[in-house]
């Protein structure tokens, strides 16, 4: 009899979703072959369902019949499944401890990981720069735990980009390669690093050289790094009388 209902009650969904209606204002309109495939789709997730419902309601009685027969067998089955739902729950909660206390090591691992990369870059630059600094001219004396290096990449390392193969390239403030106006090539580090010998500031980071800088009379710096005038332009005369004067 309920069988009867139940395909009754389909035939009924049937005709309702097979019955003319209205299109709708916006919106695709099925074809037939579209409509039956849908309601075969339908009545297949019904015969399903009703095959699952079947299969819940045979294992309940089996159940049932089985407590009827053997009370205490039954009884020991649920408090074990109990325990063992409880101990699945408890070893959940500590796995998930497990994973989020070393999720947290994993990730201040790779911070410092990418903080002492950062820092291992910094070095390898600061220390191909100053070879150059070194090579051309720079005073590597030091006062104070000071050196005149320090001074130097301190203003002037955001100029350097040190690529992949340990070279260094000159860069601007947009971070390109700086040419030379006249050859169109790139400036190499030691270039552009001894155009700063002539500089009224920067020439005294280097160590005595000959040659007019920025000011007037402006020679460089001498041994101990302090400035000096250009005097190879003046006669006799002027220097004897700039020496008595």
């Amino acid at each position: 009899m309920a069988e009867d209902n139940t395909q009754v009650s389909e035939m009924e969904t049937v005709a309702q979703d097979n019955a003319p209606q209205e299109a709708p204002a916006e919106g695709k309109a099925y074809s037939p072959d579209e409509v039956a495939s849908l309601m075969k789709a339908l009545r297949s997730e019904r015969e399903a369902r009703k095959t699952y419902e079947r299969q819940i309601r045979e294992k309940e009685q089996q159940l049932s019949k089985f407590a009827e027969i053997n009370p205490d067998e039954y009884q020991r089955l649920q408090a074990d499944a109990a325990r063992a739902a409880e101990i699945e729950s408890r070893y959940g909660e500590s796995i998930r401890a497990i994973e989020e206390k070393y999720g947290r090591q994993a990730a201040e691992a790779e911070a410092k990981a990418r903080v002492a990369e950062e820092q291992n870059a910094e070095f390898q630059k600061r220390y191909a720069l100053e070879k150059v600094f070194n090579s051309a001219g720079g005073r590597m004396d030091a006062a104070d735990n000071v050196s005149f290096f320090d001074m130097f990449a301190k203003q002037l390392s955001g100029r350097f980009r040190q690529e992949r193969d340990g070279s260094l390239t000159v860069v601007d403030a947009q971070g390109d390669p700086i040419l030379d106006s006249e050859t169109g090539k790139r400036i190499t580090p030691e270039e552009y690093i001894s155009s700063f010998k002539l500089h009224p500031v920067y020439g005294t980071f280097f160590k005595g050289i000959k040659g007019s800088g920025a000011g007037l009379n402006y020679a460089g710096t001498d041994s101990n790094g302090m400035p000096v005038e250009d005097l190879s332009g003046l006669s006799r005369e002027e220097l004897f009388l700039r020496a008595f004067s």
